[in-house]
C-alpha cells in the first residue's frame, strides 16, 4: 500500500480506487485472480493494510465491490449478474471484510452492480437500493464516508437503463459519486432536472458534496 501509494502520489493521483475487499468464495468466482482470498478474516487483514498504506501516502483508498461480488461467476461488464448468498452467510462473511475497513477508518466505499435479493428484497442492481446503501452500508454498519457506484457504463446498467435514470435511481438509493455514465450529459442533466422538480432534495445533493469535501480538502478544514 505504502508503494503503491507513494508511486500514485508522486504522480499527482489522490485516489485509487482498490482494494479489492471481495471474497473469492465460489467455484469460478469472477474475482478469482483480484480477491485476496476467500476467508474473511484473512481478507480482512490484507484490505485493511492495504487501505492504511495508501492512506499514509494521501492517496484516498476505495473499498470495493460492495456488497461483495465474489460469489458469483457472472460478469456485470457483460449484463446482468445475482447471488443466492443469504443475508446470514453475507453477515458471517462479505459483510465482515467491510465492517473491518470501516471500523479502520474507510474513507470511501464503491456499491457493485450486482443483484443481491437476500439483502435488498428485490433483483435491481445493488447501487439501487436504498435498504443496502442507506439502512445497511450507512446506518448499520455506521459508513459515513463518501459511497461511489461502480462504473455507470458496465452491461448490467446501460442496457436496462438510462443514464439519466441511473443516475437519479443511484443518488436517491444513497450513493454520492456516479463514475463513469454511459452519457455524461444526460445523467447530469437528469440529475439536475430532478433536483429542479423537487424528486431529489437540494439537501440530499449536498449531503455528498460535504462527504466529498471531507477528503478533498481534509488537510485544510475542520470536521
Amino acid at each position: 500500500g505504502v508503494t503503491i501509494g507513494g508511486t500514485l502520489a508522486g504522480l499527482g493521483f489522490n485516489l485509487d480506487f482498490a482494494p479489492v475487499a471481495d471474497l473469492a468464495n465460489v467455484e469460478g468466482s469472477i474475482m478469482e485472480g483480484r480477491s485476496y482470498g476467500a476467508d474473511a478474516g484473512m481478507v480482512s487483514g490484507f484490505v485493511t493494510s492495504m487501505m492504511q498504506g495508501l492512506e499514509e501516502q494521501k492517496v484516498t483508498a476505495c473499498l470495493k465491490h460492495f456488497p461483495g461480488i465474489g460469489s458469483t461467476g457472472q460478469d456485470t461488464h457483460n449484463g446482468m449478474a445475482a447471488t443466492d448468498r443469504t443475508a446470514e452467510q453475507f453477515w458471517a462473511d462479505e459483510l465482515m471484510v467491510f465492517q473491518a475497513g470501516i471500523d479502520s477508518g474507510a474513507n470511501m466505499i464503491m456499491i457493485g452492480h450486482i443483484s443481491a435479493p437476500a439483502l435488498t428484497g428485490d433483483n435491481e442492481p445493488s447501487i439501487f437500493s436504498r435498504t443496502l446503501v442507506t439502512d445497511i452500508l450507512r446506518e448499520q454498519m455506521g459508513f459515513n464516508g463518501v459511497i461511489v457506484t461502480d462504473a455507470l457504463n458496465m452491461s448490467a446498467i446501460s442496457e436496462y437503463y438510462g443514464a439519466d435514470e441511473a443516475a437519479i435511481m443511484a443518488v436517491l438509493a444513497g450513493c454520492d459519486m456516479l463514475l463513469m455514465p454511459e452519457d455524461f450529459e444526460k445523467a447530469y442533466n437528469g440529475v439536475v432536472q430532478a433536483v429542479t422538480e423537487g424528486n431529489i432534495s437540494e439537501e440530499r445533493i449536498n449531503d455528498s458534496l460535504r462527504r466529498i469535501y471531507r477528503i478533498k480538502y481534509a488537510d485544510m478544514i475542520e470536521e
